[in-house]
């Protein structure tokens, strides 16, 4: 009779233990799921996109995901050319000095445009060893010393461009790197706030349409996130070899710059009903 009891006994733990180890793998996989499901909105909207409440279970399964875009163009208001002196000597002392020579004349052309010089800035300077590898003898060459002093100028006169090129090249620079056409701080700042609006309203028209072929309708947004790129417009030249065209052309080198243009997303959870 006591080995009855003693068995009942162990039978009655036995089984709150595995209804308890029941409902923890059961709270795991929950965890599991929820976390999941956040890992899986945040690589679609960003981490701020999933509301605090959330976590806090307010946010229900009756809600929608939607995102609008817009892109708001203009013309750039600003250009930056960049160019560079380069200069090659069997002599490092005599390359540097060379390369001095042309970039003191360099920047006395700027100035004698009209340039400011505070819009002239230097962006690199090397001085290194020429090298080549011939392969097959498996050992390199030494062809003296070059030296680059890379600059850039930076103007709000977008119709400057060509000018500038002109100027530098004549007096001394063999490589025009690229011309940059974009936007000030200002007028980026303009036009993201209206791509956003249109965005925004894109979005909403987007839930609302949704909502509508669904017969629901939509009550309130419970979060929202925005997001927004900006891509100046790139000129890219050929190096010395278009250098050379022009330095050769009588004409003036003539930039025309295309609009420069931000795009703007907002992602939104509408809850509905």
């Amino acid at each position: 009779m006591n080995q009855t009891k003693i068995f009942m006994g162990f039978a009655v733990v036995s089984v709150f233990l595995i209804l308890g180890l029941m409902t923890a793998v059961n709270d795991q996989r929950q965890s599991i799921h929820m976390n999941s499901e956040k890992t899986r909105l945040s690589a679609l909207f960003g981490d701020s996109f999933i509301p605090g409440a959330w976590a806090a279970g307010e946010v229900t399964d009756n809600t929608i995901f939607v995102s609008g875009s817009a892109t708001a163009s203009a013309s750039p208001d600003k250009v930056t050319v960049h160019f560079a002196v380069e200069t090659q000597d069997d002599s490092a002392v005599k390359s540097q000095q060379d390369n001095a020579y042309k970039t003191a004349a360099v920047r006395s052309a700027l100035t004698g445009i009209g340039i400011s010089a505070d819009d002239i800035e230097t962006t690199g300077y090397t001085l290194s060893q020429v090298k080549d590898y011939d392969y097959q003898t498996r050992k390199y060459t030494y062809n003296g010393f070059k030296t680059v002093h890379s600059m850039k100028v930076e103007l709000s006169d977008t119709g400057r461009a060509g000018e500038v090129i002109d100027a530098v090249v004549s007096a001394g620079v063999n490589n025009i790197n690229s011309v940059t056409f974009g936007l000030s701080e200002a007028k980026m700042e303009e036009l993201r706030l209206k791509a956003l609006k249109e965005a925004a309203e894109t979005t909403r028209k987007k839930a609302d349409s949704i909502a509508e072929g669904l017969g629901i309708s939509v009550n309130r947004v419970m979060s929202a996130s925005e997001g927004y790129s900006y891509s100046p417009a790139v000129n890219t030249y050929r190096g010395m070899d278009m250098v050379a065209e022009s330095a050769g052309s009588p004409a003036p080198t003539e930039i025309t710059p295309g609009d420069v243009s931000v795009t703007a997303t907002v992602s939104a959870v509408f809850e509905i009903a």
